[in-house]
């Protein structure tokens, strides 16, 4: 008899444990409804949307320049990625008429001076790496500048962090 009464009392203990973990699965399933998960985060974007808009626009004021150069590259970058996905690969019979994308921008008749045709080729032949030289020029033009209390505010912490290592 006391074999039996072990196993009930495991069978009970196992319906216990299970009704627990339904319990707290339903729990979950409430506390992660789309609905509740969507308000949660308006809430959060309503909260701190207005610091993150003023600290922007403190950043803006104290460096436009690299401001500038950063909304730059990031144009850039989505020019050429336009350009890249309207693509067309063109190889006729043989590779000699192979053309990644025709630029008229870039094969327009260029000016006298090797370096400008250099330039454009090189931009022609390898638009990532055009983006990516856009983006550390802008970083590094970036780095002229001193940093603001915003920057310093929101990113102290990361920066502290890392050099720390």
């Amino acid at each position: 008899m006391t074999e039996t009464a072990t196993i009930e009392d495991l069978a009970r203990a196992a319906d216990d444990a299970g009704a627990s973990l339904v319990e707290e699965v339903n729990s979950l399933a409430d506390r992660l409804t789309p609905r509740r998960m969507v308000d949660e985060a308006l809430s959060v974007v309503k909260a701190r949307g207005s610091d993150l808009a003023r600290d922007a626009g403190n950043v803006v004021k104290a460096h436009p320049v690299a401001t500038g150069a950063a909304v730059a590259a990031i144009g850039l970058a989505l020019y050429a990625g336009n350009r890249i996905s309207k693509a067309e690969l063109d190889l006729g019979h043989d590779l000699e008429d192979y053309s990644d994308y025709e630029d008229s921008a870039l094969t327009a008749a260029a000016t006298d001076g090797d370096v400008g045709d250099d330039a454009r080729a090189l931009v022609q032949d390898n638009p990532v790496i055009a983006i990516l030289a856009g983006i550390a020029a802008g970083a590094a033009l970036a780095l002229l500048f001193p940093t603001s209390t915003a920057e310093k505010r929101s990113l102290g912490a990361l920066a502290r962090r890392l050099t720390s290592r």
